[in-house]
Protein backbone atom coordinates (compact mmCIF):
# COMPACT_ATOMS: atom_id res chain seq x y z
CA UNK A 1 0.00 0.00 0.00
CA UNK A 2 1.18 3.48 -0.70
CA UNK A 3 2.04 6.09 1.69
CA UNK A 4 -0.43 8.28 0.02
CA UNK A 5 -2.68 5.78 0.39
CA UNK A 6 -2.04 4.88 4.43
CA UNK A 7 -2.54 8.85 4.89
CA UNK A 8 -6.00 9.11 3.09
CA UNK A 9 -6.85 6.22 5.74
CA UNK A 10 -5.73 7.60 8.55
CA UNK A 11 -7.52 11.04 7.95
CA UNK A 12 -10.64 8.94 7.64
CA UNK A 13 -9.91 7.07 10.95
CA UNK A 14 -9.25 10.34 12.28
CA UNK A 15 -12.31 12.12 11.31
CA UNK A 16 -14.83 9.10 11.91
CA UNK A 17 -13.18 8.87 15.38
CA UNK A 18 -13.83 12.35 16.18
CA UNK A 19 -17.56 12.03 15.06
CA UNK A 20 -17.62 8.90 16.89
CA UNK A 21 -16.55 10.65 20.37
CA UNK A 22 -19.05 13.77 19.66
CA UNK A 23 -21.54 13.41 22.59
CA UNK A 24 -25.44 12.39 21.93
CA UNK A 25 -28.73 12.93 23.86
CA UNK A 26 -28.63 16.70 23.18
CA UNK A 27 -25.19 17.28 21.91
CA UNK A 28 -23.96 18.36 18.36
CA UNK A 29 -25.12 15.37 16.03
CA UNK A 30 -21.86 17.14 13.96
CA UNK A 31 -18.45 18.97 14.60
CA UNK A 32 -19.09 22.39 15.69
CA UNK A 33 -16.47 24.49 13.75
CA UNK A 34 -14.41 27.70 14.51
CA UNK A 35 -13.81 29.90 11.49
CA UNK A 36 -12.86 33.55 11.49
CA UNK A 37 -16.41 34.08 11.47
CA UNK A 38 -17.21 32.89 14.84
CA UNK A 39 -18.31 29.52 16.41
CA UNK A 40 -21.04 27.69 14.20
CA UNK A 41 -23.53 30.29 14.05
CA UNK A 42 -22.52 32.50 16.35
CA UNK A 43 -20.68 35.52 15.03
CA UNK A 44 -19.93 39.32 15.98
CA UNK A 45 -23.41 40.13 14.74
CA UNK A 46 -25.25 37.54 17.29
CA UNK A 47 -27.13 39.50 20.90
CA UNK A 48 -25.35 38.47 24.13
CA UNK A 49 -28.37 36.75 25.02
CA UNK A 50 -29.34 33.32 26.21
CA UNK A 51 -32.42 32.71 23.86
CA UNK A 52 -30.62 33.96 20.66
CA UNK A 53 -27.65 31.57 21.55
CA UNK A 54 -29.79 29.09 22.22
CA UNK A 55 -31.83 29.24 19.31
CA UNK A 56 -28.22 29.87 16.96
CA UNK A 57 -26.82 26.59 18.70
CA UNK A 58 -29.47 24.66 20.08
CA UNK A 59 -28.04 21.31 20.94
CA UNK A 60 -26.44 22.48 24.01
CA UNK A 61 -27.24 22.88 27.67
CA UNK A 62 -27.24 26.79 27.90
CA UNK A 63 -26.72 28.53 31.80
CA UNK A 64 -25.69 31.91 32.75
CA UNK A 65 -22.48 32.43 35.56
CA UNK A 66 -20.96 35.37 36.67
CA UNK A 67 -16.96 35.08 36.81
CA UNK A 68 -14.97 37.27 39.19
CA UNK A 69 -12.26 39.26 37.85
CA UNK A 70 -9.70 42.05 38.39
CA UNK A 71 -12.20 44.34 36.06
CA UNK A 72 -15.01 43.03 38.18
CA UNK A 73 -17.71 40.79 37.80
CA UNK A 74 -18.73 39.51 34.24
CA UNK A 75 -21.66 37.64 33.22
CA UNK A 76 -21.14 34.32 31.05
CA UNK A 77 -23.41 32.05 28.84
CA UNK A 78 -21.72 28.49 29.52
CA UNK A 79 -22.43 25.70 26.58
CA UNK A 80 -22.42 22.05 28.15
CA UNK A 81 -23.23 18.84 26.71
CA UNK A 82 -23.86 15.71 28.96
CA UNK A 83 -22.71 17.78 32.49
CA UNK A 84 -19.56 19.05 30.42
CA UNK A 85 -18.93 22.84 29.31
CA UNK A 86 -17.93 22.54 25.91
CA UNK A 87 -17.36 26.64 25.15
CA UNK A 88 -18.42 30.20 27.02
CA UNK A 89 -19.78 33.41 25.74
CA UNK A 90 -18.67 36.55 27.42
CA UNK A 91 -20.29 39.88 26.74
CA UNK A 92 -18.77 43.30 26.03
CA UNK A 93 -21.61 44.98 28.44
CA UNK A 94 -23.57 46.56 25.47
CA UNK A 95 -25.59 43.83 24.36
CA UNK A 96 -22.93 42.29 21.95
CA UNK A 97 -20.57 39.30 22.32
CA UNK A 98 -16.63 40.16 23.27
CA UNK A 99 -15.16 36.50 23.23
CA UNK A 100 -15.32 33.48 22.69
CA UNK A 101 -13.61 30.46 25.30
CA UNK A 102 -13.55 27.11 23.63
CA UNK A 103 -12.74 24.38 26.04
CA UNK A 104 -13.15 20.94 24.59
CA UNK A 105 -11.00 19.15 21.47
CA UNK A 106 -14.55 18.37 20.27
CA UNK A 107 -14.83 21.62 18.95
CA UNK A 108 -13.31 21.72 15.00
CA UNK A 109 -11.29 24.35 14.34
CA UNK A 110 -10.91 25.53 10.13
CA UNK A 111 -7.62 26.84 11.19
CA UNK A 112 -6.53 23.37 12.27
CA UNK A 113 -5.27 23.53 16.18
CA UNK A 114 -7.41 22.33 18.82
CA UNK A 115 -7.74 21.98 22.72
CA UNK A 116 -5.21 19.23 23.06
CA UNK A 117 -2.83 20.03 20.30
CA UNK A 118 1.30 20.54 21.66
CA UNK A 119 3.15 23.37 21.10
CA UNK A 120 5.13 22.33 19.13
CA UNK A 121 3.62 20.70 16.73
CA UNK A 122 1.33 23.83 16.48
CA UNK A 123 4.39 25.76 15.63
CA UNK A 124 6.16 23.28 13.26
CA UNK A 125 2.77 23.58 11.39
CA UNK A 126 2.74 27.46 11.24
CA UNK A 127 -0.25 27.97 12.60
CA UNK A 128 1.13 30.78 14.94
CA UNK A 129 1.65 34.22 15.22
CA UNK A 130 2.81 36.75 18.19
CA UNK A 131 3.32 34.59 21.85
CA UNK A 132 3.30 36.02 24.86
CA UNK A 133 3.54 35.44 28.40
CA UNK A 134 -0.35 35.66 30.01
CA UNK A 135 -1.32 38.30 32.48
CA UNK A 136 -4.01 38.58 35.25
CA UNK A 137 -6.73 35.52 35.05
CA UNK A 138 -3.96 34.05 32.06
CA UNK A 139 -0.72 34.09 34.04
CA UNK A 140 1.54 30.80 34.35
CA UNK A 141 0.38 30.33 30.73
CA UNK A 142 1.47 32.00 27.19
CA UNK A 143 -1.39 33.32 24.60
CA UNK A 144 -0.37 33.00 20.51
CA UNK A 145 -2.20 34.53 17.50
CA UNK A 146 -3.69 32.29 15.06
CA UNK A 147 -0.74 32.76 12.13
CA UNK A 148 -3.82 33.62 9.87
CA UNK A 149 -5.79 36.05 12.03
CA UNK A 150 -5.94 38.41 15.22
CA UNK A 151 -9.32 37.03 15.86
CA UNK A 152 -8.65 33.94 16.96
CA UNK A 153 -5.62 32.82 19.89
CA UNK A 154 -4.48 29.96 21.62
CA UNK A 155 -3.95 29.53 25.41
CA UNK A 156 -1.11 27.02 26.25
CA UNK A 157 -0.35 25.38 29.98
CA UNK A 158 1.40 23.05 31.61
CA UNK A 159 4.15 22.53 34.20
CA UNK A 160 7.22 25.08 35.04
CA UNK A 161 8.31 26.58 38.02
CA UNK A 162 9.66 29.75 36.46
CA UNK A 163 8.54 33.75 37.56
CA UNK A 164 5.12 35.11 36.10
CA UNK A 165 5.56 36.77 33.22
CA UNK A 166 8.19 34.94 31.77
CA UNK A 167 8.29 32.65 28.96
CA UNK A 168 9.48 29.16 29.34
CA UNK A 169 12.36 28.05 27.65
CA UNK A 170 11.77 25.86 24.06
CA UNK A 171 12.20 22.39 25.36
CA UNK A 172 9.70 22.91 27.89
CA UNK A 173 7.10 24.84 26.20
CA UNK A 174 7.24 22.61 22.94
CA UNK A 175 5.20 20.06 25.47
CA UNK A 176 2.26 22.45 26.52
CA UNK A 177 -0.73 21.82 25.14
CA UNK A 178 -3.48 24.03 23.94
CA UNK A 179 -5.91 24.35 27.06
CA UNK A 180 -7.96 26.64 25.57
CA UNK A 181 -8.88 28.23 21.82
CA UNK A 182 -10.54 31.75 21.96
CA UNK A 183 -12.08 34.02 19.14
CA UNK A 184 -13.02 37.87 19.46
CA UNK A 185 -14.80 39.46 16.63
CA UNK A 186 -13.28 42.33 14.50
CA UNK A 187 -13.21 44.79 16.74
CA UNK A 188 -11.09 43.38 19.77
CA UNK A 189 -8.47 41.63 17.33
CA UNK A 190 -5.42 42.26 18.96
CA UNK A 191 -6.34 43.52 22.58
CA UNK A 192 -4.35 42.11 25.52
CA UNK A 193 -1.21 42.34 23.28
CA UNK A 194 1.05 43.86 25.98
CA UNK A 195 2.06 47.26 25.01
CA UNK A 196 5.77 48.44 24.22
CA UNK A 197 5.00 51.08 27.17
CA UNK A 198 2.75 49.73 30.07
CA UNK A 199 3.48 52.66 32.28
CA UNK A 200 2.64 55.30 29.93
CA UNK A 201 -0.62 57.04 31.14
CA UNK A 202 -3.91 58.16 28.33
CA UNK A 203 -3.67 61.68 26.73
CA UNK A 204 -5.38 63.65 29.52
CA UNK A 205 -4.42 64.97 32.74
CA UNK A 206 -4.88 61.89 35.57
CA UNK A 207 -5.08 63.87 38.06
CA UNK A 208 -7.83 65.60 36.86
CA UNK A 209 -10.00 62.69 35.63
CA UNK A 210 -13.51 63.43 35.99
CA UNK A 211 -15.56 60.31 37.02
CA UNK A 212 -15.08 56.43 37.36
CA UNK A 213 -14.51 55.37 33.32
CA UNK A 214 -11.82 57.95 33.55
CA UNK A 215 -10.09 56.90 36.49
CA UNK A 216 -10.44 53.29 34.87
CA UNK A 217 -8.33 54.41 32.31
CA UNK A 218 -6.09 55.71 33.86
CA UNK A 219 -5.50 52.33 36.22
CA UNK A 220 -5.42 50.17 32.43
CA UNK A 221 -2.23 50.10 30.63
CA UNK A 222 -4.81 48.87 27.80
CA UNK A 223 -6.93 51.60 27.97
CA UNK A 224 -4.65 53.78 27.96
CA UNK A 225 -2.52 52.64 25.08
CA UNK A 226 -6.12 53.02 23.03
CA UNK A 227 -6.30 56.55 24.48
CA UNK A 228 -3.07 57.23 23.21
CA UNK A 229 -3.99 55.38 19.58
CA UNK A 230 -7.47 57.46 19.60
CA UNK A 231 -5.53 60.31 20.00
CA UNK A 232 -3.35 59.60 17.42
CA UNK A 233 -6.60 58.41 15.11
CA UNK A 234 -8.18 61.75 15.88
CA UNK A 235 -5.17 63.93 14.90
CA UNK A 236 -4.65 62.57 11.80
CA UNK A 237 -8.04 62.97 10.54
CA UNK A 238 -8.63 66.37 11.72
CA UNK A 239 -5.94 67.01 9.64
CA UNK A 240 -7.44 65.36 6.34
CA UNK A 241 -10.70 67.31 6.07
CA UNK A 242 -12.57 70.86 5.46
CA UNK A 243 -12.93 73.33 7.83
CA UNK A 244 -16.68 72.85 7.93
CA UNK A 245 -15.63 69.20 8.64
CA UNK A 246 -13.35 70.24 11.54
CA UNK A 247 -15.91 71.73 13.42
CA UNK A 248 -18.41 68.51 12.98
CA UNK A 249 -15.42 66.29 13.74
CA UNK A 250 -14.88 68.58 17.07
CA UNK A 251 -18.61 68.22 18.11
CA UNK A 252 -18.80 64.28 17.04
CA UNK A 253 -15.34 63.75 19.17
CA UNK A 254 -17.26 66.18 22.25
CA UNK A 255 -20.08 63.40 21.87
CA UNK A 256 -18.18 60.41 21.54
CA UNK A 257 -16.53 61.27 24.98
CA UNK A 258 -19.68 61.54 26.65
CA UNK A 259 -20.61 58.47 25.48
CA UNK A 260 -17.46 56.77 26.50
CA UNK A 261 -18.49 57.83 30.08
CA UNK A 262 -21.66 56.85 30.36
CA UNK A 263 -20.42 53.12 30.18
CA UNK A 264 -20.02 53.07 34.10
CA UNK A 265 -23.82 52.64 33.42
CA UNK A 266 -22.93 49.32 31.84
CA UNK A 267 -22.42 45.91 33.70
CA UNK A 268 -19.27 45.41 33.02
CA UNK A 269 -17.60 49.37 31.98
CA UNK A 270 -14.19 47.45 31.26
CA UNK A 271 -15.12 45.70 28.17
CA UNK A 272 -17.69 48.55 27.47
CA UNK A 273 -15.04 51.36 27.37
CA UNK A 274 -12.55 49.29 25.32
CA UNK A 275 -15.62 48.74 22.81
CA UNK A 276 -16.25 52.42 22.50
CA UNK A 277 -12.17 52.67 21.99
CA UNK A 278 -12.06 50.14 19.42
CA UNK A 279 -15.33 51.16 17.66
CA UNK A 280 -14.42 55.15 17.29
CA UNK A 281 -10.82 54.42 16.53
CA UNK A 282 -12.18 52.25 13.34
CA UNK A 283 -14.38 55.02 12.71
CA UNK A 284 -11.83 57.78 13.03
CA UNK A 285 -9.14 55.30 10.72
CA UNK A 286 -12.40 54.90 7.61
CA UNK A 287 -11.76 57.05 4.08
CA UNK A 288 -12.95 57.22 1.39
CA UNK A 289 -10.86 54.82 -0.13
CA UNK A 290 -11.45 51.83 1.87
CA UNK A 291 -14.97 50.88 0.62
CA UNK A 292 -13.62 49.91 -3.08
CA UNK A 293 -12.50 46.18 -2.73
CA UNK A 294 -14.59 45.58 0.46
CA UNK A 295 -17.66 42.92 0.83
CA UNK A 296 -20.22 42.88 3.23
CA UNK A 297 -23.27 40.98 4.36
CA UNK A 298 -26.49 43.02 4.67
CA UNK A 299 -27.91 42.40 8.56
CA UNK A 300 -30.64 45.02 8.72
CA UNK A 301 -33.06 46.51 6.49
CA UNK A 302 -34.58 49.93 8.13
CA UNK A 303 -33.46 48.42 11.60
CA UNK A 304 -35.55 45.11 10.52
CA UNK A 305 -33.13 42.21 10.96
CA UNK A 306 -32.86 39.96 7.43
CA UNK A 307 -34.22 36.74 7.97
CA UNK A 308 -31.36 34.20 8.40
CA UNK A 309 -32.47 32.69 4.86
CA UNK A 310 -32.34 35.56 2.83
CA UNK A 311 -29.31 36.29 1.24
CA UNK A 312 -28.16 40.30 0.90
CA UNK A 313 -24.29 41.28 0.42
CA UNK A 314 -22.31 43.43 -1.95
CA UNK A 315 -19.25 43.96 -2.90
CA UNK A 316 -17.12 47.04 -3.65
CA UNK A 317 -14.98 46.34 -7.05
CA UNK A 318 -12.02 48.49 -7.20
CA UNK A 319 -13.78 49.53 -10.67
CA UNK A 320 -16.40 51.14 -9.69
CA UNK A 321 -18.91 48.83 -9.81
CA UNK A 322 -21.50 47.07 -7.40
CA UNK A 323 -22.59 43.61 -7.40
CA UNK A 324 -23.89 41.26 -5.09
CA UNK A 325 -26.80 39.49 -3.85
CA UNK A 326 -30.08 41.45 -3.52
CA UNK A 327 -32.20 38.55 -1.37
CA UNK A 328 -32.78 35.94 -4.19
CA UNK A 329 -31.54 37.17 -7.41
CA UNK A 330 -28.18 38.97 -8.37
CA UNK A 331 -27.42 42.51 -8.54
CA UNK A 332 -25.32 44.54 -10.32
CA UNK A 333 -25.13 48.53 -10.23
CA UNK A 334 -22.28 51.31 -10.07
CA UNK A 335 -21.25 53.80 -7.41
CA UNK A 336 -19.47 57.28 -7.18
CA UNK A 337 -17.38 58.14 -3.74
CA UNK A 338 -17.07 61.77 -2.51
CA UNK A 339 -15.40 61.90 1.16
CA UNK A 340 -18.68 60.45 3.05
CA UNK A 341 -21.29 60.44 -0.15
CA UNK A 342 -22.47 57.86 -1.96
CA UNK A 343 -24.40 57.50 -5.43
CA UNK A 344 -25.53 54.17 -6.59
CA UNK A 345 -26.78 54.53 -10.09
CA UNK A 346 -27.79 51.84 -12.81
CA UNK A 347 -29.02 49.11 -10.80
CA UNK A 348 -30.36 45.69 -12.52
CA UNK A 349 -30.59 42.07 -11.82
CA UNK A 350 -31.73 38.79 -12.73
CA UNK A 351 -35.19 38.15 -12.32
CA UNK A 352 -35.82 34.63 -11.30
CA UNK A 353 -38.67 34.06 -8.84
CA UNK A 354 -38.35 33.32 -5.02
CA UNK A 355 -40.52 32.53 -2.04
CA UNK A 356 -42.18 35.17 -0.34
CA UNK A 357 -40.13 36.21 2.10
CA UNK A 358 -37.05 36.54 0.15
CA UNK A 359 -38.81 38.63 -2.09
CA UNK A 360 -40.37 41.26 -0.15
CA UNK A 361 -36.46 41.73 1.54
CA UNK A 362 -35.17 41.84 -1.97
CA UNK A 363 -37.64 44.85 -2.83
CA UNK A 364 -37.13 47.13 0.95
CA UNK A 365 -33.56 46.16 0.15
CA UNK A 366 -33.46 47.60 -3.67
CA UNK A 367 -35.87 50.62 -3.13
CA UNK A 368 -33.74 51.54 -0.22
CA UNK A 369 -29.93 50.97 -2.61
CA UNK A 370 -31.93 53.76 -4.86
CA UNK A 371 -32.26 55.99 -2.06
CA UNK A 372 -28.78 55.72 -0.73
CA UNK A 373 -26.76 58.96 -0.19
CA UNK A 374 -24.26 58.74 2.22
CA UNK A 375 -22.71 56.05 4.41
CA UNK A 376 -21.10 55.94 7.51
CA UNK A 377 -19.18 52.72 9.98
CA UNK A 378 -20.39 52.10 13.38
CA UNK A 379 -19.64 49.71 15.59
CA UNK A 380 -17.54 48.38 12.99
CA UNK A 381 -20.66 47.59 10.98
CA UNK A 382 -21.06 49.81 7.19
CA UNK A 383 -24.33 52.13 7.25
CA UNK A 384 -25.86 52.83 4.05
CA UNK A 385 -28.30 56.18 4.34
CA UNK A 386 -30.03 58.31 2.66
CA UNK A 387 -34.26 60.08 2.39
CA UNK A 388 -35.37 57.71 4.52
CA UNK A 389 -33.64 54.43 4.08
CA UNK A 390 -30.84 52.68 5.93
CA UNK A 391 -28.89 49.69 5.37
CA UNK A 392 -26.42 47.98 7.81
CA UNK A 393 -23.92 45.17 6.37
CA UNK A 394 -21.11 43.37 8.97
CA UNK A 395 -17.65 42.53 7.05
CA UNK A 396 -17.33 39.21 4.90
Amino acid sequence: MSSQNIRAKRLVLTASLALCALPTNGAAETPLELSDEGLGGITAATPFDIPTLRETVPSFAWTRDVRETEDGSKAVFLASSQGTIVFSVYGDGRGRIARIEIDSPLVWNRLGPRVGDTFQSTRESEQLGTCWSGMEAQSGSVVCEAAQTERIGYLFSGRWNGPDGQMPPAFILNAWTISQVMWVPHRFAGMGKPVQSPHTGPTFDCTKAQGSIEELICGSAELAHLDRQLNTAYAVRLAAVTSAEKRNLRAEQRGWIKGRNECWKSSDPYQCTVGTYTDRIAELSMDHTSLPGTAWVGIRIAGDTVPSDVDINLSFEEDGRLTGSSGCNRFFSTYKLDARNIRVDQIGGTRRMCPEIQMLAERRFLEALERVDGWAMRNDNLILFGRGAELTFERM
